[in-house]
């Protein structure tokens, strides 16, 4: 998988201040949004499915691969200019998976609560269905069998850029070594994982991200 070289590189690793960082990350966040809405609005509605199928297809091997019996799935209820996966959830719903995912708390915390595709839930600010129902702290992320996570953007060391609200890089460190590696998986575009990004130490690596194109490991620059 080719990677872009067009993100700033600055980062803690190189001596950067965390004002650079900073910088560099809102305006790399504010090249990636509107790209991503525009390339929304010049596909289709046959190059969106088609582009739902590929995430379809992907998401749904993978987790095939690290489950092999109906289990728990951390996810997310995409914005419309996100990856669209709301198809593969609805297929893993259907072959008996639960499906959680997050809804916004105060405190920049996310609480956990099950998803029903056949239930209309109501919308957040942002256009998102939210559920509703009992809502399961960090620990219900940290014990579920596989993990999907958003993300702006990777690096090819597996760095994670978010959104900013750093409601994620809070609750990965929870993870073990062989959760992170084994059974967690950020999703972003395909030209959404750079060769460089500006991170910060505390920032999130994630070994394993899966684009329309695959699954891509990290530092190994190769999709399989």
């Amino acid at each position: 998988m080719p990677l872009n070289t067009a993100a700033a590189i600055s980062n803690s690793d190189t001596g950067a201040s965390a004002e650079d960082i900073s910088l560099d990350k809102d305006i790399l966040r504010s090249q990636i949004r509107p790209h991503r809405l525009t390339a929304r609005s010049r596909r289709g509605e046959h190059d969106q499915q088609q582009m739902a199928d590929l995430f379809t297809r992907h998401i749904l091997e993978a987790v095939a691969q690290r489950l092999h019996s109906p289990g728990t799935i951390a996810a997310y209820l995409p914005t419309k200019s996100e990856p669209p996966i709301v198809q593969s959830l609805n297929a893993l719903h259907q072959q008996g998976h639960r499906i959680l995912v997050p809804v916004v708390r105060p405190g920049r915390k996310l609480a956990w609560v099950h998803w029903d595709p056949a239930v209309e839930h109501p919308l957040s600010p942002m256009g998102i269905p939210e559920p509703e129902g009992e809502e399961q702290d960090e620990q219900a992320f940290v014990n579920a069998d596989v993990r999907l996570i958003p993300a702006l953007a990777f690096d090819a060391g597996g760095h994670r850029l978010g959104q900013g609200g750093g409601y994620y890089d809070r609750i990965i460190p929870l993870l073990s070594a062989q959760q992170l590696n084994e059974q967690t998986i950020g999703v972003v575009f395909a030209d959404e994982i750079y060769k460089a990004i500006p991170y910060d130490q505390w920032d999130a690596i994630l070994p394993v991200i899966l684009t329309e194109e695959g699954i891509f490991h990290a530092s190994q620059q190769s999709s399989v």
